[in-house]
């Protein structure tokens, strides 16, 4: 079955910006709530020393616009990570995205910019990490939207935390916390225990 339009904007838009992917992982569930998610994995280059991952498969649909702030809308995600990760922390994380993917239309809320989700366990690679911040671009030149034909398609950044950062992180604005976090710390490596 051919990916729905909106998947290939998404798909062209990251070859543009971004180059191709040196590996990719599918997630397949013709009864779920997302039939097919795939998480994309851009490996560290001379230019980056970032691993990337990225979803296409969650705009499919648009997210319920209830409860919480916010339009539903259509969303995917990208986590960075950084150095050169083992196959078995790419796909450990891979399988957290998927399932983070899929958490809106399993449970009919939303995921959007400056939500936390505590998750009970460290995030694959981001040891110390047992929660995750939803987060816009990052940096002046992040990617916020993919235009495609059915609208815009928000990219929602996850960000692992740690417990303390949580609790900061309930103190503050959205903005404000994600300032905090990029001005005290590498959110894109785990913390010390």
């Amino acid at each position: 079955m051919a990916a729905p339009p909106v998947l290939r904007d998404v798909f062209n838009a990251y070859r543009h910006l971004h180059g191709e992917e040196h590996d990719g992982m599918v997630f397949s569930d013709e009864h779920g709530p997302l039939q097919r998610l795939d998480v994309l994995v851009y490996r560290p280059t001379p230019a980056t020393d970032l691993t990337t991952f990225r979803t296409i498969g969650m705009a499919a649909a648009a997210m319920p616009s209830a409860p919480g702030p916010g339009d539903g809308g259509r969303a995917e995600l990208q986590l960075r990570r950084r150095g050169q990760l083992t196959r078995a922390d790419e796909g450990a994380i891979a399988v957290r995205l998927a399932n983070l993917a899929v958490h809106p239309f399993a449970t009919g809320t939303q995921l959007n910019w400056g939500h936390m989700i505590g998750l009970g366990e460290d995030f694959p690679a981001f040891p110390g990490c047992r929660a995750v911040f939803l987060a816009g671009p990052l940096s002046a030149d992040g990617l916020d939207y993919v235009d495609t034909g059915e609208g815009p398609v928000r990219i929602i950044n996850v960000v692992p935390i740690t417990d303390a950062e949580r609790e900061h992180g309930r103190t503050l604005p959205p903005v404000e916390f994600a300032q905090w976090l990029l001005d005290r710390t590498d959110v894109f490596a785990g913390r010390q225990r």
